[in-house]
């Protein structure tokens, strides 16, 4: 099924004048999706409005994902991958939930360090890091970076490979070894290698789609590279009795100012078996607590802390 359509609808510039200054933001929809673009200028918001009308009236299909007209897919051997990622996380920005966003940032991350001609060796690596996920592949802060993270994501950008990288199986492996390890190079925990692998894939996926690339080239990883295995069974030595439970549940209640509240957050988490962000989203209308015998909680929603970025 392609995802192409030549369903296109143009609306009129939207001007806003705002403290920082006034933006133009060009407003079009493609097969009934809304899609805007800003920019600082009017000249710039005319330009870019005109290319799109030209490959309407021409009646090239646009894109449904990116907005843009086929004919602005780039080549992988023309297009980098850090800069591939950065127009993904515009794309996708919107579309994720908070903790998607922070897995996303980590996977390209670590994939961008590998996929790159040299090593940042000049750079604190902990710097390097902060500046690709904390603001190169964060939509909303990317214009906020310190000079010092910019300089960084500058020679990043000078520095990455094309995409048509993808096509050697030794950059591949990079990238796998890479999702698979800590900065210090010790085994990262399985179940986050799993999950930098398949936001990975997601993003592979789509540039399938945006015909960057032909096949899915995370399939031409050798063996030995395959994702760490997570083991579902879990030792009884490590789990705390019931006696335990009470007693450290005695001692938090015991806590100044918020021994109370904590009780009753690992009280829920023990005997109800809650996921933390569960547990601090009930409220007192979602129990129903009798004198005796078993209660019920009622579940419906959870909050994940996630942070303001």
């Amino acid at each position: 099924m392609t995802n192409r359509s030549v369903k296109v609808r143009f609306y009129k510039t939207e001007v806003y004048k705002g403290k920082r200054g006034t933006t133009y933001t060009v407003r079009w929809s493609v097969n009934g999706r809304r899609r805007s673009e800003a920019f600082k200028t009017a000249a710039s918001a005319d330009s870019f409005r005109a290319v799109l009308l030209v490959a309407a009236n021409n009646g090239e299909p646009f894109d449904q994902d990116t907005g843009r007209p086929a004919s602005h897919a780039v080549p992988a051997a023309e297009v980098t991958w850090y800069d591939f990622d950065l127009r993904y996380v515009d794309v996708k920005w919107s579309r994720i939930s908070a903790n998607n966003r922070i897995s996303t940032g980590k996977a390209l991350a670590k994939a961008t360090l590998a996929l790159l001609r040299a090593e940042p060796t000049q750079y604190d690596p902990v710097e390097v890091r902060k500046a690709l996920r904390e603001y190169a592949f964060n939509k909303n802060r990317r214009d906020e970076a310190p000079s010092e993270l910019r300089a960084i994501l500058v020679w990043i950008r000078r520095n990455s490979l094309p995409m048509s990288a993808w096509e050697d199986t030794k950059h591949v492996d990079a990238v796998l070894h890479a999702l698979d390890t800590r900065l210090d190079g010790t085994p990262a925990a399985a179940s986050s290698a799993k999950r930098y692998r398949r936001v990975l894939n997601v993003v592979l996926r789509y540039a399938i789609r945006q015909n960057v690339l032909a096949e899915n080239p995370l399939l031409k990883g050798r063996d030995e590279n395959a994702a760490p295995k997570t083991s579902g069974a879990v030792d009884k030595r490590s789990l705390l009795n019931p006696g335990q439970v009470a007693a450290l549940l005695v001692w938090i209640a015991s806590r100044p100012r918020t021994g109370q509240r904590l009780t009753a957050f690992f009280a829920t988490l023990y005997y109800a078996g809650l996921r933390p962000e569960e547990a601090v989203a009930l409220r007192v209308e979602d129990g129903v607590l009798p004198s005796t015998g078993w209660g019920e909680l009622r579940v419906h929603t959870a909050a994940p802390e996630v942070g303001k970025q």
